[in-house]
């Protein structure tokens, strides 16, 4: 047999054992898909395919390039091929494993089985209760081992070593070799497969039916270390839930309740620090003229102590859109969150509710893979900018690597003409111009020497940001849901480039509310953070059913003595009252008022720890 044949065969079996198991939990958990159609379920299992031979190619690629060597040796062959043999055993038992943990939690394992490596009586424990499954397994294995015999067995043909037939060995080497890579990067796009890919149908249980339990474990450990069960442990379960509960406030109302069903608007800013917005930092820069006015108008209210939680667009869009805060060890949306995460879905919510839900952004559409986030999560629209035509002249269209907000304000406002007459909607937007480099962008708004990498960059971008904010504003005034309308607007992180700031004034960002049915105007200064946004939608469209799925709290509801978190890389931080103090989840670090008293530092901690503590129960309720 020519060895390029037999390792196709090796290849194709390892895939086999993949496509069994699956159709295993397909047969087996029948009641999770019956609900979905014939041609779904079909496209589900035909796109495992693609997860299975990434991840199956990643893991057999060293065996590979040494069977592609011209080595005249069958003892050399069968030798490798032997040494295969223990792999797929691995796999197996591994695919075994997980098909039986879905049946408890209907997803693949993800970070748990490498949580628990250390367990060993809870293994132990596992083991004996399904002895009898295991015996079988074991069986199996050791039954396709004999046949895996006779396959080592099959002779290969002798590799002539004649200098060109060495050079058509090379090419074929550096040929498969290729074809492998791409099979294991299974995208042409910049980011190889990941598993918020298999979510692209918008169901979970067909995405979970595509993805493989080996697949999202080792993704899960490759790009975040394993969580213990202990880590976000601190206190019991139920003394942490309950004083954390103690901490919110309730029967609290909004300005708004004039607005039934409002349509909600949410901008999300990229890199808008209130150092730069007058409204918020008492400045004179003059660089936002049309969201100050906004701000000081009537119909604006401004959260002037708001804060993100972390200095990345995906924390931030994590933390607005799930309520969920980046924490230690714990993978981002879109890399592994959605493999753990249980409740707390705003668009869903909404949707669920009567809301048309629809998400655009002025990037392209698969970075940080939201076109498949928003999918996932609930917008039943998606627009990135492949779908935004350019309007503006610009000096180089293509220069925005994140795309141009006028365009995609207009987009949102094509997209928005025909909404509101039926049923609410939520729109979130996001924008992009203001991201480094900093593209030039139209003339009337360029006001200083421009350069892609200098704040005099970023503040060009700012002021384009800003004027095409205004426009559309304008563009959709006069349109029917207008009045009906609340817009939210904050920032996904600081800049961070350039201004000067002390924490925690580096981490805050501006939050304003604007409505044009509201008639007054007010200024907040309670602590408040983006995971406190999910709950005041919610609150916003009357919805108030579902708040305990969120750590957050409406932020109509908070007070001085309110808290915010931030999340700083290995150690967090709690603002209260003027006062902050940093924690490495073990030790507390710096506080202040430096001479702040124990007794605080210590209730500090308290509400520091006992809030990741019931993050973390919140994010994996109904999927431990």
């Amino acid at each position: 047999m020519h060895r390029y044949l037999k390792l196709l065969y090796a290849v194709l079996i390892g895939l086999a054992i993949f496509t069994v198991i699956r159709l295993i939990i397909f047969t087996v958990y029948f009641d999770l898909f019956k609900e979905n159609s014939a041609w779904s379920i079909f496209l589900a299992l035909l796109h495992g395919i693609r997860f299975d031979t990434s991840i199956f190619l990643t893991i057999i690629s060293p065996f590979i390039v040494l069977l592609l060597l011209p080595v005249n040796s069958q003892k050399y062959h069968k030798i490798i091929y032997w040494l295969m043999f223990p792999v797929y055993a691995v796999i197996t038992i591994y695919l075994v494993i997980d098909a039986v943990y879905f049946g408890y939690v209907s997803r693949h394992l993800a970070g748990e089985f490498a949580a628990l490596g250390n367990d060993y009586e809870f293994i132990y424990t596992m083991a004996k209760t399904y002895f009898y499954m295991v015996f079988i397994v074991l069986a199996i294995i050791a039954v396709c081992g004999f046949f895996w015999k006779k396959f080592a067995d099959i002779k290969v043909k002798d590799v002539n070593i004649s200098r060109n037939s060495l050079i058509k060995s090379a090419l074929y080497f550096i040929l498969i070799g290729g074809i492998v890579f791409i099979f294991i990067r299974s995208s042409f796009d910049i980011k190889p497969i990941s598993t918020i890919n298999a979510f692209v149908s918008g169901n979970n249980a067909l995405a979970n039916l595509t993805l493989n339990g080996l697949f999202t474990s080792l993704r899960y450990m490759t790009e975040n270390e394993a969580v213990s069960k202990d880590m976000y442990s601190f206190y019991d379960d139920r003394q942490a839930h309950e004083f954390i509960l103690s901490l919110k406030h309730e029967n609290c109302t909004h300005p708004y309740t004039e607005i039934k069903r409002p349509n909600i608007i949410f901008i999300l800013l990229e890199s808008w620090s209130s150092y730069y917005v007058d409204a918020f930092s008492g400045s004179n820069m003059h660089l936002t003229p049309n969201f100050n006015r906004l701000a000081s108008n009537r119909g604006g209210i401004i959260f002037s102590n708001h804060y993100s939680p972390e200095r990345r667009s995906i924390s931030a869009i994590q933390a607005i859109l799930l309520g969920i805060p980046p924490m230690d060890n714990i993978p981002k949306l879109g890399f592994g969150l959605e493999t753990i995460a249980g409740s707390g879905n705003l668009a869903s919510n909404l949707k669920e509710n009567g809301y048309d839900t629809v998400f655009i952004q002025a990037s392209k559409r698969n970075s940080f893979y939201l076109d498949v986030i928003a999918k996932s999560i609930g917008f039943q629209e998606y627009y990135g900018m492949e779908d935004i035509k350019q309007i503006l002249d610009y000096p180089d269209y293509k220069a925005s690597q994140f795309g141009w907000d006028y365009e995609t304000y207009m987009k949102l406002a094509e997209v928005l003409k025909n909404k509101g007459k039926d049923k609410p909607f939520f729109a979130f937007l996001f924008t992009g111009t203001t991201h480094i480099p900093y593209a030039e962008p139209n003339k009337i708004n360029v006001k200083f020497p421009h350069d892609i990498n200098s704040e005099n960059g970023f503040k060009n971008t700012l002021v384009y940001a800003d004027w095409s904010l205004g426009e559309f504003i304008k563009k959709i005034e006069n349109e029917e849901y207008f009045k009906n309308t609340i817009f939210i607007f904050t920032a996904d992180h600081v800049l961070g480039n350039f201004e000067k700031q002390e924490f925690p004034d580096d981490f805050k960002v501006p939050l304003l509310i604007w409505s044009p049915s509201f008639k007054g105007n007010q200024k907040i200064t309670s602590s408040t953070n983006h995971v406190d946004l999910p709950p005041t939608i919610l609150g916003l469209a009357g919805l108030n059913d579902n708040l305990s799925e969120y750590i957050g709290e409406n932020i109509f509801c908070k007070d001085n003595n309110s808290y915010s978190i931030i999340h700083t890389w290995g150690s967090a931080a709690i603002i209260k009252n003027h006062e902050w103090l940093k924690h490495s989840f073990k030790y507390m670090l710096e506080s202040s008022p430096k001479n702040m008293e124990q007794d605080e530092k210590d209730y500090l901690s308290k509400i520091l720890l006992s809030y990741y503590q019931e993050s973390y129960n919140i994010m994996t309720k109904g999927k431990k």
